[in-house]
């Protein structure tokens, strides 16, 4: 016989061991991405002073590329800590506003 208990039992969910390691790889790839773009466009703007126009196009290219590759860096790292549970993944209830009547 039970002992009134009325909670259920616990299941345990799918392992979230690929999704870690995919986000790993991930960041990975791209802090080297942005490593390799980085170094690029410092090469690319260094050919452009000395009067290659088309260089800078390669610079700017380069430039937005880390960009890129750096804000998805920070993304992968901030999914990665929730994945961990080193931060939370709160997100508050909105409020049912009311309409203020003139």
């Amino acid at each position: 016989m039970s002992q009134g208990r009325r909670r259920a039992a616990k299941v345990k969910g799918p392992s979230k061991l690929p999704y870690r390691v995919g986000l790993i790889l991930g960041a990975v790839a791209a802090g080297v991405a942005w490593f390799f773009l980085v170094r690029a466009a410092i090469v690319f703007g260094r050919v452009a002073r000395t009067g290659d126009s088309t260089a800078w196009i390669f610079t700017g290219a380069a430039t937005i590329g880390a960009t890129v590759c750096l804000l998805l860096l920070f993304v992968l790292l901030a999914r990665m800590l929730v994945s961990f549970g080193l931060i939370n993944d709160y997100k508050p209830r909105r409020s049912a506003g009311h309409r203020a009547s003139h």
